[in-house]
């Protein structure tokens, strides 16, 4: 993708006005009405400069959904590098992800629309499931660090993966619908506690 190449300071600072016009875009008029042209508008830029850093609309979106996986995982990875309790990993990762999460809805708005235009359109499948494969290999991780000092998992470990995964996106979806309501506090709490216990201790 030609966004992968190598830039110069203006052509990143370029391309994050690129990648943050889109995401207001998808998050304003959706997938069908997010054009290179709308995007270029929406920037100050001509189209042409849009393809330059692009090459497509495809290249476009891929690049906007990989922003923003990295821009929410890579600080999680961080966060919990050299963490080994449960319960402190659960409390720190959630910290990590729902202070990104909550810090740009449109971001999120943007990614939940490409992921239900995938489902009909193979050309986005690989781009919308960028976000949801590194928080996989990031559970995934995670589990062989749990296996590695000793716990026993209490549920069978692909079925763990699933739940994580759907239970986390299943809470940012009420999060976009609703906003920070008490009973998503609870829920989210609740969650957490369930994730803590999910490994038993050494004997």
């Amino acid at each position: 993708m030609p966004i992968s190449q190598a830039l110069t300071r203006k052509g990143n600072l370029r391309v994050r006005e690129i990648l943050d016009a889109t995401v207001r875009c998808l998050a304003r008029d959706g997938y069908a009405a997010t054009s290179i042209q709308r995007v270029a508008d929406e920037a100050g830029l001509h189209k042409r400069v849009v393809l330059y850093y692009c090459g497509s609309r495809e290249g476009l979106f891929d690049a906007v959904v990989r922003d923003l996986g990295d821009r929410l995982f890579d600080p999680l990875g961080r966060a919990l590098a050299e963490l080994e309790d449960p319960k402190d990993i659960v409390e720190r990762g959630y910290d990590t992800i729902w202070a990104a999460i909550t810090t740009d809805r449109a971001l999120l708005v943007a990614w939940f629309g490409l992921r239900a235009e995938a489902i009909t359109n193979p050309m986005l499948a690989s781009t919308a499931n960028y976000i949801s494969d590194r928080f996989r290999a990031l559970i995934s991780g995670l589990i062989d660090r749990m296996v590695l000092l000793g716990r026993v998992l209490v549920i069978e470990r692909p079925s763990l993966e699933v739940m994580i995964l759907a239970c986390s996106q299943g809470l940012i979806l009420d999060y976009l619908e609703r906003g920070e309501t008490a009973g998503l506090h609870e829920a989210v709490t609740e969650f957490q506690g369930w994730l803590a216990a999910v490994s038993l201790a050494p004997r």
